[in-house]
């Protein structure tokens, strides 16, 4: 963990209005967003992971519900981006040595990247993931359309994603997320593509012994 402020962020809210200017300025140590289109609209931002004092992040967690804007700014990353429409918060407090308070700890979540949990959006055409290692990827969509798969697979069908060009990449600060395109119907007939040309399989079940009949 040495010298981990050099890899976090800042996630700032500003607001001005007749009379007022709100500013208010968060640590990021990770997120998830969309790559920007160039002179198009703001980001898609689908997750932050956001800590500071108490004030602060009640500013931040209203700004998300109210769908503004937040400035990104992390090495080698600066975007202006919005969560979407509801999205979804999950707070909590870290305890840290020699400091009277606790630090007040905030993961920003979008509908999309909720919705890869099992059953919450079985139409879904793409999904959106927090890393890219072939065991996660496989995970992950299994567990969102039910897939029946085996760990053993993993690379293979990380692989076959790529080849058929279904990864798309995107911006992340401490992960590494990419998006997967696809139906569940699709990630099917990929899995039987792969059964029928033996490129996986299914290891033969153990024969189970007989019971001993002197019993």
């Amino acid at each position: 963990m040495q010298n981990a402020h050099l890899r976090m962020g800042t996630l700032t809210f500003v607001k001005q209005t007749r009379d007022t200017v709100t500013d208010v300025t968060v640590h990021l140590n990770q997120l998830v967003a969309e790559h920007p289109v160039p002179s198009g609209p703001a980001a898609v931002l689908h997750l932050a992971s956001v800590f500071g004092g108490d004030v602060e992040i009640g500013a931040i967690a209203a700004a998300a519900h109210e769908g503004f804007k937040f400035q990104v700014k992390a090495p080698g990353l600066a975007l202006l981006g919005t969560l979407g429409e509801d999205p979804v918060l999950y707070r909590s407090s870290l305890q840290v040595p020699g400091r009277k308070r606790p630090v007040r700890h905030l993961i920003l979540v979008s509908k999309t990247l909720f919705e890869t949990t099992f059953g919450a959006n079985k139409e879904a055409r793409r999904t959106v993931l927090y890393d890219d290692s072939p065991e996660f990827v496989l995970h992950r969509l299994a567990v969102r359309f039910g897939l029946p798969v085996l760990p053993e697979w993993a690379q293979w069908f990380r692989a076959e994603l790529d080849r058929r060009g279904l990864v798309e990449g995107l911006a992340g600060v401490n992960c590494s997320p990419i998006a997967v395109k696809g139906t569940k119907l699709r990630m099917l007939r990929i899995l039987s593509q792969g059964l029928r040309r033996k490129a996986i399989t299914i290891p033969p079940k153990e024969a189970i012994p007989e019971p001993d009949e002197a019993r």
